[in-house]
């Protein structure tokens, strides 16, 4: 009863972080230097990537989303439940490259933003997903790989790659299965 007790304040703390950052708006001056100029800006493609956990949060994802941020990405890092909001931006920023990650209802709803945001305009949108829980359909995406686990969802219109041998949460807790979606997300 107490690990359970534990892993709800765990999942809740990780959750209101999570939610907190995806509220905070972050602006280009926040990401490029200063000694850039506004002519050199404009030149410059921003990425921005929206990474999303499904219902059960493990150090996968936040481990990509720190990577991304490494790579001088905008990222918006939460719960699949923020799918509107991650959309919303995207859609506000179509000029910018946009990449969509989610695991398990995050990858569901990662088709859906994805779909979304190539409907608004956004001419170099990525769609990753990883185990989703069901069946699920991307449209309108430069680029849409997911990688199939042990619920062996697929997304129509998606690349499906087979990743056999890991659990649900294993999957992403893989080092080699996390380079293979930093190596989708460049």
């Amino acid at each position: 009863m107490r690990l359970i007790c534990c892993a709800m304040a765990l999942l809740i703390a990780l959750t209101a972080d999570a939610s907190a950052a995806a509220r905070a708006q972050i602006t280009p001056a926040q990401v490029i230097p200063a000694e850039v100029t506004r002519a050199q800006v404009t030149r410059a493609q921003v990425t921005r990537a929206y990474v999303m956990n499904g219902l059960f949060v493990g150090t996968g994802l936040a481990t990509i989303a720190a990577r991304l941020r490494e790579r001088g990405y905008i990222v918006a890092y939460g719960s699949y439940t923020q799918d509107r909001q991650f959309a919303a931006d995207a859609c506000a920023n179509p000029g910018d490259r946009i990449i969509v990650i989610g695991h398990s209802f995050g990858a569901e709803r990662a088709a859906k933003v994805a779909t979304q945001a190539a409907a608004c305009g956004a001419r170099d949108v990525t769609m990753i997903g990883i185990d989703p829980a069901a069946p699920a359909e991307v449209s309108g995406v430069a680029h849409a790989v997911n990688f199939v686990g042990e619920y062996r969802g697929t997304i129509a219109g998606a690349d499906n790659i087979p990743m056999p041998g890991y659990t649900h949460m294993g999957i992403m807790e893989s080092p080699e299965v996390q380079a293979r979606i930093l190596e989708q997300a460049q």
